[in-house]
């Protein structure tokens, strides 16, 4: 009898046990209802703080003067004021990259219309002539008599 070979998961399987396995990993540890847990208590708080913060900031009194040279955290302030030029440029390169590649394709797609409207025009004239050609075929062109008088 031929022997049983071990199967071994397929690759999508391996993938999906080491994502369940990353996702347990990094979940925090169960809480039983109506208790709060330690890191999901300071997460609420963080986040609580946060939003009393930034509804308590006055532009007044961070900008003036005494506050803003000793006390206040200014150097997101720098930053944003430093790299405003730079990331100004990006923005409007990615827009106008985005809006010219989009302009791009529109006038392929239109130069491919117009190039088909004027060969199919071109092949209903060439119809006509070849309906208009004598049996005998065409008589060449003669500009001139042959002999001069």
């Amino acid at each position: 009898p031929p022997r049983a070979r071990a199967r071994t998961p397929a690759p999508r399987a391996a993938a999906m046990a080491l994502r369940l396995a990353a996702l347990r990993r990094f979940a925090s540890k169960p809480v039983p209802l109506g208790a709060s847990g330690g890191q999901a208590q300071a997460m609420k708080d963080s986040v609580n703080k946060l939003g009393e913060s930034v509804k308590g900031f006055s532009f007044s009194a961070f900008f003036e003067e005494k506050h803003f040279w000793k006390a206040a955290n200014v150097g997101p302030f720098f930053l944003l004021l430093f790299f405003t030029p730079t990331l100004y440029r990006g923005f409007k390169d990615a827009y106008w990259t985005r809006q010219l590649r989009k302009l791009n394709t529109e006038e392929i797609v239109s130069d491919r219309y117009e190039w088909l409207k004027l060969n199919m025009l071109k092949d209903e004239v060439e119809a006509e002539l070849l309906k208009q050609v004598p049996a005998g075929s065409v008589k060449p062109l003669e500009l001139g008599p042959a002999l001069p008088p």
